[in-house]
């Protein structure tokens, strides 16, 4: 029933309405956009709303140091004692151990008595003085400083020089000469055992001998045959003789064989 009643209203109330809410409305937006500018221009004007404006740069600057004058540190004041400047004297002008010297010529045992030179200066005198500052104890500096030399290095022995020994001749070489019956200017014949005769041996044997320089036989061994018949062919060996076997001018000793035949 209710949404078919018909709602009446008097004429002209719409378009006040209207009127007020756009009156309103303009009002607003002006106040709004006034603030806007104001807001702006103050911005501007105080830099406000950029990006390195942070808290770190609002710490309070460090305190600067009072430039007051410090207080000057007073000086020991000298000893009264002190009336006079010593002055550093030497009997000689010894060079000091860090110092290159000229290079003693003699070798001497006993310690020298003489101190070095200061590092400044100083003056030859009759005795050895040092300066006040080096003397903390009052020693005058006239008692000799103890210097130590190196001990004395006894010179080395020169070598003696040997004789130079004659060199021993080489002893001459031994050439082969193989079966050498043929080269033989006297040669024995060994006589034939009676036993092995009896018991019909026979055959070759072979004696090895050597032959010196004059061509005696200096050596004689029965390397084969039979051993009954090897005394007889060593000992008919030991009477042979051979010429001089010579070697590019020189006489040579000779290793050769000797054959003996025993026959029945």
């Amino acid at each position: 029933m209710f949404d078919k009643l018909i709602v009446s209203e008097p004429a002209g109330s719409g378009v006040k309405n209207r009127r007020s809410y756009f009156m309103v409305s303009s009002l607003v937006v002006g106040v709004l956009f006034l603030a806007a500018v104001v807001f702006s221009i103050y911005a501007a004007d105080f830099g406000l709303g950029k990006e390195n404006f942070e808290l770190s740069m609002l710490v309070t600057p460090p305190e600067i140091a009072s430039s007051e004058p410090q207080p000057q540190k007073q000086l020991p004041q000298p000893s009264q004692s002190v009336t006079r400047e010593v002055k550093q004297i030497r009997t000689v002008d010894m060079p000091r151990v860090e110092e290159i010297g000229p290079v003693p010529t003699e070798i001497s045992t006993a310690p020298n008595t003489n101190p070095a030179r200061p590092t400044g200066d100083f003056e030859i005198g009759e005795t050895n003085v040092n300066a006040e500052t080096g003397n903390p104890k009052g020693n005058t500096g006239t008692e000799p400083a103890e210097v130590k030399l190196p001990e004395p290095v006894a010179p080395k022995p020169e070598p003696k020089s040997e004789p130079v020994k004659p060199e021993a001749p080489k002893p001459p070489p031994v050439i082969s000469g193989g079966v050498v019956n043929g080269t033989a200017k006297n040669l024995p014949t060994p006589l034939y055992p009676a036993i092995a005769k009896q018991m019909g041996i026979a055959g070759l044997v072979q004696v090895q001998v050597l032959i010196d320089e004059s061509g005696k036989v200096i050596s004689a061994n029965a390397v084969n045959g039979n051993s009954l018949l090897k005394p007889a062919a060593e000992k008919a060996a030991w009477g042979a003789r051979f010429s001089p076997t010579y070697l590019t001018g020189v006489a040579v000793k000779v290793n050769g064989i000797i054959v003996y035949n025993f026959k029945k």
